[in-house]
């Protein structure tokens, strides 16, 4: 059997997502760490239900987001030391973006599935992993609409194809969206609301990080890292800029930084869960706050159900998630094989695999213990809650 999650335990990653366990496995974890919270397939229906393999997605999630933390673990240790950023190699951090894409571009994953930040510590390194991965995603898969928007925001008319398509400067802006952050990342740790100083210098963080680059940077990966707290409506940071005035590399990493943010649960205490995140996003009270065009590409690469998944139905009985489903990410491939109780429906009775989309007699009520009933008011909030004036946390600067 699989694991729904990364393992993670006291800050240390345990074991990723995706890995094979046994129940011995599982006996040994509990003894050492009784409060972890184990979520696996369903290994007893293994013989007689063909599950999706994601393991390649995960794969490559992973080996992106790794090139990325390593380069700002040496970026966080060269601040520490006090060494001017302003002296990195500008020509060999192009080159790792380059290379990424082109690892991308040879082995493109069909969903984004990314292991959590372990805590407050690593997440100033690990959240840029995350960030640029989901970037990248979203950039290749709206390649055509990235060559329009720069083509119709720029002042040189009909820009070479090549150059218009071109996702290096976003990778590198969303690489260091958070470099202003670093002076900053012990109030990660805070419990207490942030006072009015403090808060001024978060606001001020996407300024802050621009200074800190060198100066040969990528002047597009420059924008991006100033105005990635920008919303679509104009409420965003620093400057209040808001739609067609927004670079369509800033609305990709808005999207991408605001997700990832929001579903760090080992470091925000306010984390949401990535199905009430991705719905919040797309249809919920700040969907005002993102491209409608780059939101509705996002939401079909993020799987808010992961293969095996337990999700309890509107009557009571339990199906189990086989298959993603791309273009209606919510309603995945499940099979019905639980009773009301929890019991397991002998194979004669075992119902699917079918698409929840193709049955609309059965209504997904929960997961993990959370009501996701939401899943099916489809129809945009009109209203979104009103940005407020001073950050009581730091979750409320990252999401939404």
């Amino acid at each position: 059997m699989k694991l729904h999650d990364t393992l993670i335990a006291r800050g240390r990653m345990l074991l990723q997502a995706g890995c094979v366990v046994s129940w011995e496995h599982i006996t040994l974890l509990r003894r050492r760490y009784p409060k972890l919270v184990i979520r696996v397939g369903e290994p007893i229906l293994d013989d007689v239900v063909e599950f999706e393999d994601d393991s390649h997605e995960r794969e490559v999630a992973r080996t992106v987001t790794r090139t990325v933390v390593k380069c700002m673990a040496n970026v966080r240790e060269r601040f520490s030391a006090r060494a001017s950023l302003r002296e990195m190699n500008v020509s060999a951090l192009q080159a790792s973006v380059a290379n990424v894409i082109e690892y991308l571009n040879a082995n493109r994953p069909a969903a984004a599935l990314l292991d959590a930040c372990l805590d407050s510590e690593s997440y100033v390194s690990e959240h840029p992993g995350n960030v640029f991965y989901l970037c990248m995603l979203l950039g290749s898969a709206v390649r055509d609409y990235v060559a329009a928007e720069r083509d119709r925001q720029t002042m040189a008319r009909n820009l070479k194809p090549n150059f218009a398509a071109s996702l290096t400067p976003l990778g590198l802006g969303a690489m260091f969206t958070d470099l202003g952050m670093l002076p900053l990342q012990d109030l990660y740790k805070v419990e207490r609301p942030i006072n009015e100083e403090e808060w001024t210098a978060v606001r001020k963080h996407p300024v802050t990080g621009v200074e800190m680059l060198p100066d040969d940077f990528s002047a597009l990966g420059k924008m991006v890292v100033r105005t990635h707290h920008e919303n679509y409506d104009g409420t965003g940071y620093p400057e209040g800029l808001a739609g067609d005035k927004l670079h369509v590399f800033t609305r990709i990493v808005r999207i991408a930084d605001a997700y990832d943010a929001a579903t760090a649960k080992h470091v925000y205490k306010e984390a949401k869960s990535p199905a009430r995140v991705l719905w919040e996003m797309t249809y919920g009270p700040y969907h005002r706050f993102y491209d409608p065009v780059l939101m509705t590409v996002f939401a079909r690469l993020i799987q808010p159900f992961p293969i095996g998944a337990k999700l309890r139905l509107a009557d009571g009985r339990y199906c189990v998630v086989t298959r993603y489903n791309r273009r209606k990410p919510f309603l995945p491939t499940v099979v019905i094989a639980f009773d009301k109780d929890g019991n397991r429906l002998p194979n004669e009775n075992l119902q699917g695999p079918f698409d929840l989309e193709q049955r609309g007699d059965l209504r997904v009520r929960t997961f993990a213990g959370e009501d996701v009933s939401f899943i099916y008011r489809t129809t945009s909030i009109e209203s979104a809650p009103p940005r407020p004036a001073v950050f009581a946390s730091m979750f409320q600067a990252a999401f939404p």
